[in-house]
């Protein structure tokens, strides 16, 4: 890159910096059409793009530098973040998966990419679960917990697709995990609860659901779980 245009490269990074990203759009893509052939230019550009609110702008770009440059880790993580956003969750996968297999094969995989990609199979898993497609919302939360197993909102998505499944004995490990965590995850021991009553071990469901509402007695769910289960009883 001649000196000239490397000067209108690092004036626009400076205007995206300073929030000023029309003008900054503006030089990147007089540097593009200069060098053509710059991943780190069309990257730039892309996250010039994303900023100004158009995202299919953005993600054409970082696939033009992922062309140049198979091995940009960067701008996958930048594309799947995007996809993400735009509820694109299978493709947001990919990118992601092929930012960590790229970042694993050079130094393991970091805390930060973890977090994106066990998100990513969360709110896939979060779609599968919406349309009752059970197994595939289970194989998806499964995955994020391979991938970071310290979120315990994804263990308890995954404890109650187990029961939509009637797969009790996995709730039920996952829920006393959970709660062994955190005893003041109420939301899991009132789970815990149905799992309990789905199984008919309705002194189980009982305590569970008697000792969320001592914890919290404007517990909705646990009160409603409760009448449930004095119906049932009569």
């Amino acid at each position: 890159m001649d000196q000239e245009t490397k000067k209108i490269y690092t004036e626009a990074l400076g205007l995206c910096e300073k929030g000023k990203i029309k003008k900054a759009i503006e030089k990147l893509q007089l540097v593009v059409r200069t060098y053509p052939d710059y991943p780190d230019v069309h990257n730039a550009l892309g996250l010039a793009f994303s900023l100004s609110g158009n995202n299919e702008g953005a993600v054409n770009s970082f696939k033009r530098a992922i062309e140049l440059n198979p091995e940009y880790i960067e701008a996958y993580i930048h594309m799947a973040i995007i996809q993400n956003e735009q509820c694109r969750f299978e493709e947001a996968k990919q990118s992601f998966e092929q930012a960590a297999k790229l970042e694993t094969k050079e130094k393991g995989l970091s805390p930060q990419l973890k977090v994106k990609l066990a998100n990513t199979y969360s709110q896939l898993g979060d779609t599968y679960y919406e349309l009752q497609e059970y197994k595939k919302a289970k194989d998806e939360y499964r995955r994020a917990i391979e991938v970071s197993s310290s979120f315990l909102d994804i263990k308890l998505k995954l404890a109650k697709t187990h029961l939509q499944l009637a797969e009790y004995g996995d709730a039920e490990n996952l829920l006393q995990g959970i709660l062994q965590n955190n005893q003041g995850y109420l939301e899991a021991k009132t789970t815990l609860g149905l799992c309990y009553y789905q199984q008919k071990r309705f002194n189980d469901a009982q305590r569970e659901w008697q000792e969320t509402l001592d914890r919290d007695s404007t517990d909705i769910k646990a009160k409603s779980y409760l009448n449930m289960l004095k119906e049932k009883v009569r």
